[in-house]
C-alpha cells in the first residue's frame, strides 16, 4: 500500500526538513564533543594514575597532576607523555632521583627536567 502525498504536503515536508536537519546535526555535534571530552578526561586520569604508580611526581597531588596533564593534552602532548611512560618502570622516580640528583645541565638534574616536561 503506497501513500500518495499531494504537492502541498510534499512542499510542507521539504520546507521543514532543513531546520530539522540542522537541529539533529547540532545535537549530534554536542554529544560528539561531550563524548570526546569524557574520553580525554578518562585518558588523563589513567595517565595520572600511571605516573603516580611509577613513583613520578610524588611531590605533586593528583589534582595538580591532572591539571598539568590537561594543559599538556590541549597542547597535543598527552600522547608523547603516555609513550614516555612505557620507558619508566615501577618506582623509577625513586631510582632515577637517587642516581641523578647531581646537577648536570645548567644546575638542573635529569629528573627535574623530566618532571618539568610532564607538568608543562
Amino acid at each position: 500500500m503506497t501513500v500518495k502525498l499531494s504537492h502541498a504536503q510534499i512542499q510542507a515536508v521539504l520546507k521543514e526538513a532543513p531546520e530539522a536537519l540542522r537541529k539533529v546535526a547540532s545535537e549530534r555535534d554536542f554529544w560528539k564533543e561531550k563524548a570526546l571530552s569524557m574520553m580525554q578526561a578518562d585518558e588523563i586520569s589513567k595517565t595520572a594514575s600511571d605516573i603516580m604508580s611509577r613513583g613520578l611526581h610524588n611531590d605533586v597531588d593528583r589534582e595538580t597532576l591532572i591539571e598539568g596533564l590537561t594543559k599538556a593534552a590541549s597542547a597535543g602532548k598527552l600522547g608523547s607523555i603516555q609513550e614516555s611512560l612505557h620507558w619508566v618502570g615501577p618506582d623509577m622516580g625513586q631510582k632515577i632521583a637517587s642516581l641523578g640528583d647531581r646537577a648536570g645541565n645548567n644546575g638542573v638534574s635529569a629528573m627535574d627536567r623530566l618532571q618539568a616536561a610532564i607538568v608543562e
